[in-house]
């Protein structure tokens, strides 16, 4: 075995990159796989969705237009914030 001089680059950037990084699919996958499940809604979670939607798909509200690139309708925006005592930016 001969031992030698070496030059070692290391650049953060390329290394956690786009290049590296799953796609949506693929990290689900791998999780999965891994058996971690932080991703994935229990199947008690997803009857408890579907028992909480079901009034709504059966009766929709009517659709309310609004001005693209704003916040939403009023006043359902004012009803959604209000009660939290939020607010939204101004620049939009």
């Amino acid at each position: 075995m001969n031992l030698g001089d070496a030059t070692m680059v290391f650049r953060y950037a390329d290394c956690f990159t786009q290049a590296n990084s799953l796609e949506g699919y693929e990290h689900l996958i791998l999780l999965a796989m891994l058996g971690d499940q932080s991703l994935f809604t229990s199947s008690d979670g997803i009857e408890r969705l579907w028992e909480i939607s079901e009034p709504l798909l059966q009766d929709p509200p009517p659709v309310e237009p609004y001005a693209p690139g704003s916040w939403g309708p009023e006043p359902a925006i004012s009803k959604l914030t209000a009660p939290f005592h939020w607010h939204l930016p101004d620049d939009r």
